[in-house]
C-alpha cells in the first residue's frame, strides 16, 4: 500500500501506516476486527499490519478482545481528555471568541459550570468599550446567567436538576431561571436581561463535549442594543458559528421539538 497525504507521499511511512490503522480501529467500533480484516481493509502486508497493531497495543492506543479482534484502546480517549482540561479550554477557544467579539461588537464570555455556579474562563472585549462587573475566574449564580441557564438546558433541564439549583432560591428568582432553562432546550439559546447588572443584557449557548462538564459561550452588551430582536438574532448566531468554530470534539447542545415554530417575543 502506498500511504498518501492528498498527492504527495507520507513524509514518515511506518507513522502514517499506525494513524491509518488508528482510524480504521476507531471506524470499526467496539466489535474490532480481526487480522484478516485489518489487512484486507488497509492493504497492509500480514506482516507490517500484525508488527503495527503490536507496536499500537504497546502504547494502548489498540487493544485485544477475548477472540483476539483488534480494537481501539484506551490511550486516544485519554488523549482527548487531557488536551480538553479546563486550563486548555480558553486557547482552544479563543479563535471562535474572537470572531463572534468581530461580527457582534460586544462582550463575549466563555464559562462553565461549577457546581451551582458559572466560573468565567475567558472574555474577549469589542473596540467599543462596554463596563460590566465580569471577569476572568469570577464566580457567579447559574440563576441569573444566560451562560448557567444554557449550561443547565444542555444538561438535561430536568425537573430534578431544576430543583437541585433552585434550593433555598428566593422563590421570583427560582421561577424565572426554571423557565428561562426551559426556553432555552426549546431555542437552543439562553436569555438573561438586566438581572446581574442594571442596563445589561446577555444571550448564551451551551456546547456538550464527550466527558466533562458542559460549557457555554455568550454575548453581553447594553439593553440599548440588546432588544428581543437582537438577543433571538446573536443566539441564532451564536449558534452558527460555533457549530462549525469550536473545538474538535464540542457540539452544540440540540434544541428540543418545536424550536422552528417559537420564537420569544
Amino acid at each position: 500500500m502506498v500511504i498518501m497525504d492528498g498527492n504527495h507521499a507520507s513524509p514518515v511511512g511506518s507513522v502514517d501506516k499506525a494513524l491509518a490503522l488508528i482510524e480504521l480501529l476507531a471506524a470499526a467500533g467496539p466489535d474490532g476486527l480481526a487480522l484478516r480484516d485489518v489487512v484486507e481493509a488497509s492493504g497492509l502486508n500480514k506482516a507490517s499490519a500484525h508488527r503495527t497493531l503490536q507496536a499500537l497495543q504497546h502504547r494502548g492506543f489498540a487493544e485485544q478482545d477475548a477472540k483476539q479482534r483488534y480494537r481501539l484502546g484506551s490511550r486516544p480517549a485519554l488523549l482527548v481528555d487531557q488536551f480538553m482540561r479546563e486550563e486548555n479550554l480558553p486557547t482552544l477557544f479563543r479563535p471562535a471568541l474572537l470572531a463572534i467579539c468581530e461580527e457582534a461588537q460586544e462582550l463575549v464570555h466563555l464559562g462553565i459550570l461549577d457546581g451551582r455556579n458559572v466560573l468565567y474562563l475567558d472574555k474577549v472585549e469589542p473596540d467599543r468599550t462596554i463596563r460590566v462587573w465580569s471577569r476572568v475566574g469570577r464566580q457567579v449564580s447559574v440563576l441569573t446567567t444566560a451562560l448557567g441557564r444554557a449550561m443547565i438546558a444542555a444538561d438535561g433541564g430536568t425537573d430534578t436538576l431544576l430543583s437541585a439549583h433552585t434550593a433555598n432560591a428566593d422563590p421570583v428568582v427560582a421561577e424565572r431561571f426554571s423557565r428561562a432553562v426551559t426556553e432555552a432546550r426549546v431555542h437552543g439559546y439562553a436569555i438573561e436581561r438586566e438581572e446581574n447588572e442594571v442596563g445589561i443584557c446577555c444571550v448564551g449557548v451551551a456546547l456538550r463535549r464527550p466527558t466533562g462538564r458542559p460549557i457555554a459561550v455568550s454575548v453581553t452588551g447594553p439593553s440599548s442594543r440588546m432588544g428581543g430582536d437582537r438577543l433571538n438574532e446573536l443566539g441564532d448566531r451564536l449558534r452558527e458559528i460555533l457549530s462549525v468554530a469550536a473545538p474538535p470534539g464540542f457540539s452544540i447542545a440540540p434544541v428540543s421539538k418545536g424550536a422552528e415554530s417559537s420564537k420569544k417575543p
